[in-house]
């Protein structure tokens, strides 16, 4: 999935998601806050009237955003284990190449995440017990739900829960918004800079990451090399 700290620039992207998910919950009316000692540095209490309750926002520069699994318990880290009721994910546009960068504004239910979550989990650890989702399970907005890759199953909750709002990406993020607040924010994988590897890719060593990313055997998987 997309590293947010490959450059200056993807920095930026983040963190005007981030922002723009806080000022969608504001132009709702509500009063926002930090949830003190949650350790979850993209939660926030959301409070308006009598009505109150924890948002985890999630930002996605490929349209894929993830939840990491207490393999323990079951329950998903930064939505179970804080109450979370509702996950607010901002992706940008990718699907108009050479139109104008838009934020798309998606209002999900934390159960419909739930739900889908599990689905894919149960399809990608079926296919492979071994598969390792400690980084996250990721989910794609916009690609058709199917059955192959595994990591399709349970795609789509972009597409049958559209975006709330398009925002334009004006400019860049104010300081109120950290780095820190996005190692949650935009898939627990991605919290640090990924190394360079200059060594050789083998054949073997392709197709173990490639299953480990679509949660099928290695066998599966076959790569044809011309040149």
């Amino acid at each position: 999935m997309t590293n947010i700290y490959a450059t200056p620039e993807k920095v930026q992207y983040a963190k005007r998601l981030f922002e723009i998910g806080i000022e969608y919950l504001e132009r709702k009316g509500y009063e926002i806050s930090r949830v003190p000692r949650a350790g979850k540095k993209s939660l926030r209490r959301v409070k308006k009237g009598k009505e109150e309750f924890n948002v985890a926002i999630r930002t996605s520069q490929d349209q894929w955003f993830a939840f990491p699994r207490d393999d323990s318990t079951g329950k998903w880290l930064g939505m179970d284990d804080v109450d979370v009721q509702r996950v607010i994910v901002v992706a940008l546009n990718t699907r108009e190449e050479g139109k104008e960068k838009i934020a798309l504004v998606h209002d999900f239910t934390a159960s419909e995440v739930r739900d889908r979550l599990n689905k894919n989990y149960r399809a990608r650890h079926a296919a492979n017990p071994n598969i390792d989702i400690s980084h996250g399970n990721w989910i794609s907005l916009y690609n058709k739900e199917a059955r192959e890759p595994t990591s399709f199953v349970g795609a789509g909750i972009g597409l049958a829960f559209p975006p709330f709002d398009r925002v334009p990406l004006f400019g860049v993020a104010s300081d109120e918004v950290e780095e820190e607040d996005l190692a949650d924010a935009d898939g627990p994988m991605l919290a640090a800079p990924a190394p360079v590897i200059d060594e050789p890719l083998t054949i073997p060593e392709a197709k173990r990451r490639l299953a480990l990313t679509f949660g099928v055997d290695p066998s599966a998987i076959k790569i044809l090399v011309e040149g």
